[in-house]
């Protein structure tokens, strides 16, 4: 073997050692030409035992399995492509790891400069192709003969960099472009360690000044607050300082679903959904005087709405930096993990009179809803939430698509303990949702994937990774035929085009496609099937389709919302 394939290794081991140092344990490969080298040296490192490689044709799905693996482990993931389109598949799971603070590290690998801008087949111009997307760009010197130890260190350096940046708050991801030329085969027998590669950035390590505290105690303390929780990364450490606090200041939580809060402590309400709905028809009793906010955007719409017009003042705990608040109303942004400050406070209490009656609200309206869905023989969507809740594991862990699924969890999800929940709320598509989820199966069992048929069909390719991992996960597909959440919106109005532009049936037979990814496949018709099919242990890719009514749904919520509405008008000195 020439000296040629020699040099390209001595330089290439070292840029993938970096990564290593720098934390990157997991590597997620769409292979092809470009990135040959790349490829060669990641299976040897695999086989070594020094990095997780999974390996995945299909870029779209790649890229949204690596979110998922950073998403559910809070660690930073390489995703590796070859030239061309490739790398440009990727965009849409680059867009959801930017929205919400996942850190990836993208690396394409390019064409060399002779070939740009000269028709060379597979070439697009990769530099900057994420533009905003991304925290950083970086363009990586090319492996040469001629390459000096400078250039080497220079890929090193920018290397852990790039995890470093996709690590610092505001977390999300960083992009590194590789141009390549042949010869494209490492040599696997070189030996050559003497350049030895060594960890260069360290965490910051930032607490908050006792000025600080006490401008937060001014604005919290002896009030009547309301803690408003929302979707939070690896929120394992916080959630038991987030109900210490509340425990201790008498403060009610309105808790997102996906917070990791809900079945925590008495202090955390499941139905914020429907108080913010309701909130003008409250008596003034239940009004908070301060609202402080933590996690991202809130899943229920209602809520931001609430926040927007009520004119409260707000504090915002927003541990990723990242200072996002549509509702325009904080007035104080406190840039701090929860862990980090609340156990600091010293505050007045409020009065437990504050927290009980929240907490006889959130229960009266459970009930009510509770009631008249069991009532209910049919199997509709908010029903097949509940039952989610009612049967699935302790110790499990749900993956919720977007659109109708998250906002059925939000409405009718109340775990008696906690669930481990996850979803990609940054920019709230439904696309590669099979993949996020399969990467979720690989850190978290029992693993289970709630989602509609439209969002299914989206991402059948990412099912494949099951069968490549032997992945266990159990999905949970409510098949309306449809995009039932279009039922929802003014568009639905319009009767002579909605069902062909919005409604978009597939009439997808989902037993077929079980069979083709050689999934187990049960349809699920009643609320007993589905709780008993739940409670089986989940092994290898099962589908369950659960078949609900479109037409129907729209109807059957409002009867709901009625029924949150009488419970609230009943509540003593209403208005």
């Amino acid at each position: 073997m020439s000296d040629g394939y020699a040099y390209l290794t001595r330089q290439l081991r070292p840029l993938l050692q970096a990564f290593l140092v720098a934390g990157v344990q997991k590597v997620v490969l769409s292979p092809g030409s470009r990135s040959t080298p790349l490829a060669i040296l990641l299976g040897q490192l695999e086989d070594q035992g020094k990095l997780q490689l999974y390996v995945d044709v299909d870029e779209r799905s790649a890229a949204f399995f690596a979110l998922g693996l950073s998403k559910t482990s809070g660690q930073p993931v390489l995703l590796v492509c070859t030239s061309g389109t490739a790398a440009s598949n990727y965009y849409p799971a680059i867009c959801e790891a930017k929205a919400s603070n996942v850190p990836l590290i993208v690396l394409t690998t390019d064409r060399p400069p002779e070939l740009q801008q000269v028709g060379a087949p597979q070439t697009l111009t990769q530099d900057y192709m994420y533009a905003q997307q991304v925290k950083a760009f970086y363009r990586l010197v090319m492996p040469q003969s001629a390459t000096t130890l400078n250039e080497i260190k220079y890929n090193i350096y920018i290397a852990q960099k790039a995890v470093y940046q996709a690590l610092a708050y505001p977390q999300g991801p960083v992009h590194l472009n590789l141009p390549l030329q042949k010869p494209l085969l490492p040599n696997l027998d070189v030996t050559d360690d003497s350049l030895q590669v060594r960890p260069i950035f360290t965490k910051p390590q930032t607490l908050p000044e006792p000025a600080l505290l006490q401008l937060v105690e001014q604005y919290l303390s002896g009030k009547k607050g309301l803690l408003v929780v929302g979707p939070a990364l690896n929120c394992a450490t916080g959630s038991q300082v987030i109900c210490q606090f509340a425990q201790r200041y008498h403060w009610p939580i309105l808790a997102d679903p996906l917070s990791g809060l809900r079945g925590q402590s008495p202090e955390v309400l499941s139905t914020g959904d429907w108080i913010c709905k309701n909130m003008a028809s409250l008596p003034a009793s239940y009004h908070p005087e301060v609202v402080l906010r933590l996690g991202a955007t809130p899943v229920s719409a209602a809520l931001s709405s609430w926040l927007t017009q009520a004119q409260i003042t707000t504090v915002y705990l927003d541990a990723q930096r990242s200072f996002l608040d549509h509702t325009l109303q904080t007035d104080l942004v406190v840039p701090f993990e929860p862990s980090t400050i609340l156990p600091k406070l010293h505050l007045q209490k409020a009065s437990q009179s504050w927290l009980l009656q929240w907490q006889q609200l959130d229960q009266t309206i459970q009930k009510k809803l509770q009631s008249h869905l069991c009532k209910t023989h049919t199997l509709t969507e908010p029903k097949v939430a509940f039952g989610l809740a009612q049967a699935l594991p302790r110790d499990a862990a749900l993956f919720v698509s977007n659109s109708m699924p998250i906002r059925e969890i939000d409405d009718y999800f109340w775990p008696a303990a906690p669930v481990k929940l996850w979803a990609n709320r940054g920019a709230n598509g439904i696309d590669g949702i099979n993949s996020t989820a399969l990467a979720m199966a690989t850190q978290h069992q029992p693993a289970y994937l709630y989602i509609g048929d439209l969002a299914f069909f989206h991402d059948l390719t990412g099912l494949m990774m099951a069968r490549q991992y032997q992945l266990d996960l159990t999905i949970i597909v409510q098949n309306n035929n449809g995009g039932g959440i279009f039922s929802f919106l003014p568009q639905a109005h319009e009767t002579s085009q909605f069902e062909k532009v919005f409604g978009t049936p597939l009439d997808l037979d989902i037993a077929t496609i079980a069979r083709l990814y050689q999934a187990k496949y049960c349809q699920i018709t009643t609320f007993d099937q589905l709780t008993s099919a739940l409670h089986a242990p989940v092994k290898g890719l099962t589908i369950l389709e659960v078949a609900t009514q479109r037409a129907s749904l729209v109807s059957f919520e409002q009867q709901l919302a009625q029924q949150v509405t009488h419970a609230i008008k009943d509540l003593p000195h209403a208005n």
